[in-house]
C-alpha cells in the first residue's frame, strides 16, 4: 500500500513537472528536454521511459539547484495567484496589472506623516551645511516601478510610496531646497511601464541613459555636448531573456518570465578610470571596459547573476570615476542607492571626476569626505520609496 502511495505521488510530481515544462516552453520559447520525453513516451505508450527520464529532464529544464522554486512558482501562476508570500519579510512578490512584478508589504500602507517632514528638514539641514562651503546641493527623485494614480496592484494592496515622495519633496519646497522629480519625465515619455525590469524593482539602463541625457540639459553644471548624449552616438545590445531580477528569483522564471537586458556602447572616443575607495578595485580604459563589468554579463545565470550590475559594478560605499576627456568638467559628488549604479557610469561622461557615495555601506563622516573631494555640485538620487528615504537620512548627520 505504502508503495503504490509513493508510485502515485511520484507519478503525480513528475506529471506536475511536465505540465510545468509545457508552460514553460509556451512561455520561454523553443522545446525543452521534458517535453520531448512525453512526446517520446506518448508515442510508443511507454510510461516508463518517462519515468526513468524524467528527473534528468526536469533538472536541465529547470534548473536542479532552483526546482522547486521554479515549481512553485509555475504552480501558483497556474493558479493564477496574484500574490506569493514569502517567509522573509519584505520579499512578498505581488504580480501587478501590467504582468510585472513588485515587492509588497501585505497590511495597512503606511502614510507620509511626521517622517516627511523631518527628512525634509535634515535635507535641508545638509544642504545648509554644503552651502556654508559653497557647494549647490540638488535632489533627483528618481521614480519608481509604481506610476502615480494607476492601480497596479492586486485588489486589496495599496502603494504609499509616490505619497510619501509628494509629501516629501512639498517640504523641500517650502524650506528651498532645490530639487528635480524625474517622475514627470516617464510619465509622459512612452510607456511608464516599460521603462522597468518585470522581474526586478530597477528601471532599465534605457531609463537611466535618458534620466541622463536629462539632466545635461536642465543641469546648468552638467551641460554635454550633443555628440555625447545622442542616441545615435550609441550603440545598443540587447541581451534577450537574460536578466532574473530580485523579484523574479524569488518566484522563478515560470511565474512571469524573464528580461532582456541593454548594453550601451559609445561609438565615440572614452578614457575612465574607476577606483573602489577600499582598494579592491581600479580600472582603467574604455567606457565599457573601465565603469562597466562586462564580465557581470559573460554568461546568461538567473538565479546567481546580477547583470544590473554591468554599470557600475554595484553598491560601493565610496568609488570615484575619473574621466580623461573632460579635464575641465565639473567634480560632483552622488549620494546614491542601487538607482546610481545604472546612472553613474553615464554622468560620468559629464564630469572630470564623479565621485559616488552609498550611505548605506559608507562609515566615514559625510560633510568631512565631502569637503574634501571639493565638489563642484553634490547631487542625491533616491527612489520615492519610503525604504529608500529611509535608507538616506538614517546615516545623514550634519551636526
Amino acid at each position: 500500500m505504502k508503495r503504490r502511495n509513493t508510485i502515485t505521488a511520484l507519478l503525480f510530481l513528475l506529471l506536475t513537472a511536465a505540465g510545468l515544462a509545457l508552460v514553460a516552453t509556451s512561455f520561454l520559447g523553443g522545446e525543452g528536454k521534458l517535453e520531448g520525453l512525453l512526446k517520446t513516451a506518448a508515442a510508443n505508450r511507454d510510461p516508463g521511459a518517462l519515468l526513468e527520464g524524467a528527473e534528468s529532464a526536469v533538472n536541465t529544464d529547470l534548473d536542479r539547484d532552483h526546482l522547486f522554486i521554479q515549481l512553485y512558482g509555475g504552480v501558483q501562476r497556474l493558479s493564477g495567484r496574484k500574490v506569493i508570500q514569502d517567509m522573509v519579510e519584505g520579499n512578498t512578490v505581488a504580480k501587478l496589472s501590467t504582468g510585472a512584478l513588485n515587492f509588497v508589504t501585505l497590511g495597512a500602507a503606511a502614510r507620509p506623516g511626521e517622517d516627511a517632514a523631518r527628512r525634509a528638514e535634515n535635507t535641508a539641514e545638509l544642504a545648509e551645511a554644503l552651502a556654508e562651503q559653497d557647494i549647490p546641493y540638488l535632489y533627483l527623485a528618481a521614480p519608481q516601478k509604481l506610476q502615480r494614480g494607476v492601480q497596479l496592484l492586486p485588489e486589496g494592496l495599496e502603494e504609499s510610496g509616490n505619497a510619501y515622495c509628494d509629501a516629501y519633496l512639498e517640504h523641500l519646497d517650502r524650506l528651498g531646497v532645490g530639487y528635480l522629480d524625474l517622475r514627470p519625465l516617464f510619465e509622459s515619455n512612452g510607456i511608464y511601464s516599460n521603462w522597468f525590469f518585470n522581474t526586478d524593482h530597477h528601471w532599465k539602463p534605457e531609463a537611466a541613459f535618458f534620466a541622463w541625457q536629462y539632466l545635461t540639459s536642465h543641469v546648468e553644471l552638467l551641460e554635454t555636448p550633443a555628440a555625447l548624449t545622442a542616441s545615435d552616438s550609441w550603440e545598443t545590445t540587447v541581451l534577450e531573456d537574460f536578466f532574473l531580477g530580485s523579484q523574479g528569483k524569488r518566484v522563478g522564471t515560470l511565474y512571469a518570465g524573464t528580461d532582456d537586458f541593454t548594453i550601451y556602447t559609445p561609438k565615440f572616443d572614452t578614457s575612465l578610470t574607476y577606483t573602489n575607495s577600499d582598494g579592491s578595485f581600479t580600472r582603467t580604459g574604455p567606457f565599457n571596459q573601465s565603469v562597466c563589468f562586462p564580465e557581470r554579463v559573460a554568461q546568461r545565470d538567473w538565479f546567481n547573476g546580477n547583470p544590473y550590475t554591468y554599470y557600475s559594478g554595484g553598491d560601493y560605499g565610496m568609488a570615484a570615476m575619473v574621466n580623461h576627456n573632460n579635464p575641465d568638467g565639473p567634480r560632483v559628488v552622488l549620494l546614491r542607492e542601487s538607482f546610481g549604479c545604472a546612472l553613474a557610469p553615464f554622468l560620468a561622461l559629464s564630469c572630470s571626476e564623479l565621485v559616488t557615495i552609498d550611505l548605506r555601506h559608507f562609515t566615514g563622516d559625510l560633510l568631512e569626505t565631502i569637503g574634501e573631494v571639493e565638489p563642484d555640485l553634490v547631487l542625491t538620487l533616491y527612489t520615492a520609496s519610503t525604504t529608500g528615504l529611509d535608507n538616506m537620512f538614517e546615516f545623514i548627520k550634519t551636526e
